[in-house]
């Protein structure tokens, strides 16, 4: 698995060029050998027909059906749509916890490790279902999750029944829609006959309303 260090940067806040001070930077590279070490690559995901029906999405052979203004637009080409759920495993959350408690910085900057390492995961998925889409000629979108824009947190727990998350990668969704293990993540990713309007990849904040947001502003915790 490669874990980006700029990612894991941006996670921490860092922005504009900023860069940390030598033994942060040091610290930073020791926790990514250690997330590397202890990380769990798991993942699952399904390719559904959908069908767009008085302003909602549903996905056909589940019981899915996407709603909200941005998950319209973001599939508004899309035939098909891929649900996707990746994991760390427990053993990451624990050693983020651990260190949270002995000593904080070093489990901030392993939180943001984990963060930047459950991304990296993803982007595997993803290539793996733009693999399977262009072998039928297709493309697809970027991936987006329940929680961006408007599109609502609740639909976590619909999404891993259908990808039975629980017993396939021993990912389940707690009563407040929230995921353990903590580092995963579950997104959707339209497949769809038509190139994807580009603007905004590789900043997937340009996809979100969510102005407000700490990655957004980019807030340096360490300077």
């Amino acid at each position: 698995m490669n874990i980006d260090y700029d990612e894991v940067l941006h996670y921490l806040g860092y922005h504009n060029n900023h860069r940390p001070y030598e033994n942060t930077g040091e610290l930073i590279t020791e926790c990514i050998i250690e997330i590397k070490g202890i990380a769990q690559k798991q993942y699952v995901y399904d390719i559904f027909d959908t069908e767009h029906k008085n302003g909602k999405i549903l996905l056909k052979q589940s019981n899915v059906t996407l709603y909200g203004h941005d998950i319209a637009h973001h599939l508004k080409h899309s035939s098909k749509a891929a649900l996707m759920a990746v994991t760390l495993g427990l053993e990451v959350d624990k050693r983020i916890s651990l260190y949270l408690r002995i000593n904080p910085t070093k489990g901030l900057i392993l939180d943001a490790c984990a963060s930047a390492a459950v991304e990296a995961l993803c982007d595997e998925v993803e290539g793996k279902i733009r693999l399977k889409a262009a072998s039928e000629g297709l493309y697809i979108t970027s991936r987006y999750s329940p929680g961006y824009g408007d599109l609502p947190l609740c639909l976590q727990g619909d999404i891993a029944a259908a990808l039975d998350t629980y017993r396939k990668i021993g990912l389940a969704v707690t009563k407040d829609f929230l995921l353990a293990p903590r580092k995963s993540v579950i997104a959707i990713i339209g497949v769809q006959q038509v190139l994807p309007d580009k603007r905004g990849c590789g900043n997937k904040c340009k996809l979100c309303s969510a102005v407000n947001c700490q990655y957004r502003k980019g807030e340096n915790f360490f300077e």
